[in-house]
């Protein structure tokens, strides 16, 4: 073992001797401090081309395409349901489902609403107007029913969306508006459950 650490000290000064004869200060000390600065061994040129081609090697060049899929955030495929009150400091509305017929073709909505406000009669459906995903126009004016309402206390109706929707092409409503009361309440992008 010792052999060996004295072959590799002969080496290394071997290989330092002919540099420092080119050096152009004549002070041995800083010969070395210049060669050590300036100058990498053999061995340090090994190791660090090895460790470039390790790194060449883990990361490609180019990403293929399944990397780039996944990189990219997907698009949200459904919309969030919205429901838009202008009434909200004395009236709350809330969507329930909107169930429909595959047979039939006719889309029933069910919503629940509470008056916050003092005990009134107030009607439901006035002016209905809906949209399919086909820009097919579903309107009907006047009420559908008509509640007495008690402050505080919820009251669930159902409407029916008139005319026919086809459920192949429809998997959501995407926007549908009718009356409470005086208060134009709208909804978008409403779940159709075909049954």
């Amino acid at each position: 073992m010792k052999k060996l650490i004295y072959v590799l000290i002969a080496l290394m000064f071997v290989s330092v001797v002919p540099e420092m004869a080119f050096a152009q200060s004549d002070d041995p000390f800083e010969q070395q401090t210049l060669k050590a600065r300036d100058n990498t061994t053999k061995r340090e040129k090994k190791i660090s081309r090895k460790k470039t081609e390790q790194t060449e090697e883990v990361t490609p060049m180019t990403a293929t395409p399944k990397q780039k899929a996944e990189e990219q955030p997907k698009p949200k495929a459904d919309k969030e349901m919205t429901i838009s009150n202008p009434c909200d400091e004395w009236l709350d509305v809330e969507f329930v489902s909107l169930i429909g017929s595959k047979s039939s073709q006719i889309l029933t909505l069910t919503i629940r609403f509470t008056n916050h406000d003092v005990n009134k009669r107030m009607y439901v459906g006035g002016s209905f107007v809906a949209y399919d995903c086909e820009g097919n126009e579903h309107s009907r004016g006047g009420s559908t029913s008509d509640f007495s309402t008690v402050t505080d206390i919820p009251v669930k109706t159902t409407v029916e969306v008139p005319g026919k929707i086809n459920p192949s092409q429809n998997k959501v409503l995407p926007v549908m508006s009718f009356k409470i009361g005086e208060c134009l309440i709208e909804m978008r992008n409403i779940p159709i459950n075909w049954k």
